[in-house]
C-alpha cells in the first residue's frame, strides 16, 4: 500500500496503538522538544519499534559543531534525520555536523523558511548559500509560503522539501504538493480533533483531491 505524503508532527503524547494504526497509511513522523521531554526515552523507545520508514528529530539544532553532535549521538538510537537551523553557518557548525550525521547514515535537513508571519524570507539568499554548501538530505519550507515553496523548488530540484503549516496556521492540504514540497507536515489539526485515525484518512483523501486538481489546473 502507497503511503501518503503526510508527516505526523508530533508534537504531544499519544497512544502508542494510534500511532501504530497511522503507520498504515503515513510512514514518517516528526519528533519536537515537547515530545521528548514528555515522553522520555521510554516513549521513543516504543516509538521507534513500530514501522516508520523515517524518524525526524525536528530540535532545530543551532549551535556549534560539537555541541550539536553531543546533543545527536544521545538520540541516534532513535532517530533516523534531524532539523537544524541553517542561519547558523557552515564552518565550525553545520560542516561538522553534517559529517558527523554521514558517517552514522543519518539525514539532515535545513530550515530555508518557516512558516510563521515572523520569519523573515529577506535572509533567503544568504540560507540558500548555506545549503547549497552542506548538500543536506532536505529542506523545510512553510506551506503558509507558497512562493517560497516554487522558488526553493526551482532552486533545489533534487532536494526533498518538508512543509510545515497544514491546517492549524492555515495551509490547505495539498497546496504545498502543488507548490513543490514532498511531504506535507500536519500535528494539531490531527490528534487535536478528537477522531486523529479519522482526521488523517480525511486528510489523505482531501490531499489526493487538491493534487489531482493542482495537475490539471497545470495541463
Amino acid at each position: 500500500m502507497e503511503k501518503a505524503r503526510i508527516i505526523l508532527a508530533l508534537d504531544k503524547i499519544l497512544p502508542i496503538n494510534l500511532l501504530k494504526d497511522f503507520t498504515t497509511h503515513i510512514n514518517k513522523i516528526k519528533i519536537s522538544y515537547v515530545t521528548l521531554l514528555e515522553g522520555g526515552l521510554g516513549y521513543l523507545k516504543d516509538i521507534r519499534k513500530l514501522d516508520w520508514d523515517e524518524i525526524i528529530f525536528d530540535l532545530k539544532l543551532a549551535d556549534i559543531d560539537s555541541t550539536m553532535i553531543s546533543i545527536v549521538k544521545n538520540l541516534e538510537q532513535f532517530a533516523d534525520s534531524y532539523i537544524s537551523h541553517s542561519f547558523i553557518g557552515y564552518e565550525g557548525a553545520l560542516d561538522k555536523l553534517k559529517n558527523y550525521l554521514d558517517s552514522r547514515n543519518k539525514g539532515l535537513y535545513l530550515v530555508l523558511s518557516m512558516s510563521h508571519k515572523g520569519w523573515n524570507d529577506d535572509y533567503y539568499k544568504y540560507l540558500k548559500s548555506i545549503v547549497n554548501v552542506t548538500k543536506p538530505k532536505g529542506i523545510v519550507v512553510g506551506a503558509t509560503k507558497p512562493l517560497m515553496l516554487k522558488l526553493a523548488r526551482s532552486d533545489f530540484p533534487n532536494t526533498i522539501i518538508i512543509s510545515p503549516g497544514v491546517g492549524v496556521q492555515g495551509a490547505k492540504i495539498g497546496e504545498a504538493i502543488c507548490n513543490g514540497a514532498d511531504y506535507e507536515i500536519i500535528g494539531r489539526s490531527i490528534y487535536d480533533s478528537g477522531e486523529p485515525l479519522k482526521t488523517l484518512i480525511e486528510f489523505i483523501d482531501n490531499q489526493k483531491v487538491t493534487i489531482n486538481e493542482c495537475k490539471v489546473r497545470q495541463t
